[in-house]
């Protein structure tokens, strides 16, 4: 006789799914936070070479990062 209860094995499931979704929202904000430093240190460093003025790299960089960390609190911290 087996001594789990099929109620068990339904219970393990939901927190195996539930535990691969926690995980797959940990890379997804992570995935917005790099994107947006690439892609805005990029635009930077774009403006900054036809300019001829670095401190543009590091205003794309941290214009990135406050975007990528805005769209993480917006796709997931303001869950209900």
């Amino acid at each position: 006789m087996s001594s789990h209860a099929p109620d068990d094995s339904s219970k393990a499931e939901s927190d195996r799914a539930a535990g691969r979704e926690g995980q797959a929202d940990a890379y997804g904000a992570l995935g917005l936070i790099i994107s947006g430093v690439l892609v805005w240190g990029g635009v930077g460093f774009l403006v900054a070479e036809r300019l001829d003025n670095r401190l543009f790299v590091m205003l794309g960089l941290l214009l990135g990062m406050g975007a990528g960390l805005y769209l993480v609190w917006f796709r997931y911290g303001r869950q209900t």
